[in-house]
């Protein structure tokens, strides 16, 4: 009855055409973005040009198809901002037709670029569930009194996956099983763990009292990006460097390498849209064992090529998208941090400086800037914000092991619904632990 023809993807902001398909009975439509009202078109072409504001910010666009009585009779939701659709999983929780009780997992999937999944990794709570039937997984015995998590994972190449994540047992209502939202945030110093009781009255959401659902530790995800002076090298190759299958065991954390050069494509309105490329995941644990980085432009790159904030940008919404413990590194060249002047990055990108560190701020995923520059030591000054110097291996090792005890220290918190990341906000006076910025 109603869907966009006008899909947006990668970064949007200010204005631009959204576009429907309308098909009886319905025969208005309301289009709202972030609850309120856009337009009411009551007659084709079914379009109208939307204002995402001048800021980089996740944003929900629905769009509300009525009948000649004024009845709502169908309703599609597009989430912009955040983070590219990576092939769809859904997951359907089967009960036991005489309890009640959990049993399974019903699993399906839709992509176009693989008809069968390379790897399907189930968790329940964080801990591995056996998966023999990608498309039914069983469940063991469960405390329903407490609340629990369970996840799915289906990889069908190294850059194109998708993940369900349903929540049960406890407080949890039963349509929490279909939409979740996930919520990093970071534990205070010599804390190890979050208890779901302690959240009581700590979260707000559009400052009336929201409940979280479950708590996750999982695996920890990061995005790197390298400017146009900086190549990574790996001393064993780069096939090894990938990690082979073993990144994407849940046991690993995993970091994926996104390119500061874009590639342009047309899109539906007839313009050009940069895609930026994302690598395929490898393990954390080899990032300074087997990598080192070399300071010098790369030969087939220029500082007129790439879009390093851009980039940073794309960066942010990969590692929120995952749901997993995130955050994003920026590594910088000689070149590159001497180009960071004021709050602009001297390439064609697209965002400012603070533009990009407001969106992630708005994503809870921190930024962690390296520096190649030699010969200092401490911390160096950009316009990021203070860059760890990385140019020797030993100053590799220590920088990567902080990023390691940062993201050990998040956690993330599961609400019940759908809901913008910015929507959810943490009352600080009534805990220690913060949203992971």
């Amino acid at each position: 009855m109603i869907a966009f023809e006008t899909l947006l993807l990668g970064i949007v902001i200010g204005r631009g055409p959204v576009r429907l398909m309308v098909a009886p009975p319905v025969t208005s439509v309301e289009i709202r973005l972030d609850r309120a009202t856009v337009v009411l078109l009551h007659r084709p072409p079914w379009a109208t040009n939307c204002d995402f504001g001048p800021n980089l910010l996740p944003h929900q666009l629905t769009a509300v198809g009525f009948d000649a009585a004024g009845h709502e009779v169908g309703r599609v939701t597009q989430w912009v901002n955040l983070g590219r659709e990576r092939g769809k999983v859904s997951a359907l929780l089967e009960r036991d037709p005489k309890t009640r009780r959990p049993a399974a997992l019903s699993v399906a999937w839709n992509v176009t670029d693989a008809a069968e999944p390379q790897r399907v990794v189930a968790t329940l709570d964080g801990a591995p569930l056996p998966v023999t039937n990608p498309h039914r997984i069983p469940l063991p015995e469960l405390d329903l009194a407490q609340a629990h998590l369970v996840s799915v994972e289906v990889t069908f190449t190294g850059t194109l996956r998708g993940r369900a994540d349903l929540a049960l047992g406890g407080d949890v209502i039963e349509s929490a099983e279909s939409e979740l939202t996930a919520v990093a945030v970071t534990l205070p110093a010599r804390q190890e763990a979050l208890d779901l009781r302690s959240l009581n009255g700590v979260f707000l959401l559009n400052s009336a009292p929201i409940q979280p659902v479950a708590v996750d530790e999982g695996r920890a995800e990061a995005v790197l990006v390298f400017d146009s002076g900086t190549r990574l090298v790996a001393r064993q190759g780069f096939k090894e460097l990938r990690g082979g299958t073993d990144a994407m065991d849940p046991a690993f954390d995993r970091v994926s390498v996104a390119s500061s050069i874009p590639t342009q494509t047309i899109d539906q309105e007839g313009g050009f849209r940069d895609l930026f490329g994302v690598s395929t995941p490898m393990r954390l644990d080899r990032l300074g064992n087997q990598v080192v980085f070399m300071s010098g432009a790369a030969p087939t790159t220029s500082l007129g090529d790439e879009k390093v904030a851009d980039a940073v940008a794309v960066a942010g919404a990969e590692a929120a998208a995952s749901n997993h413990r995130r955050g994003v590194v920026l590594v910088l060249s000689e070149a590159g941090l001497k180009a960071t002047v004021g709050n602009r990055v001297h390439d064609r990108s697209t965002l400012g400086i603070p533009a990009v560190k407001a969106y992630l701020a708005a994503l809870n995923v921190p930024l962690f800037v390296w520096s190649l520059i030699g010969q200092v030591s401490g911390q160096l000054p950009s316009a990021w914000g203070p860059a760890a110097n990385v140019s020797t291996p030993h100053r590799l090792r220590k920088a990567r092991n902080n990023l390691e005890r940062r993201l050990a220290a998040q956690r993330i918190v599961w609400f019940a619904g759908r809901h913008l990341p910015q929507s959810i906000t943490l009352d600080e006076t009534a805990t220690r632990i913060r949203l992971a910025r």
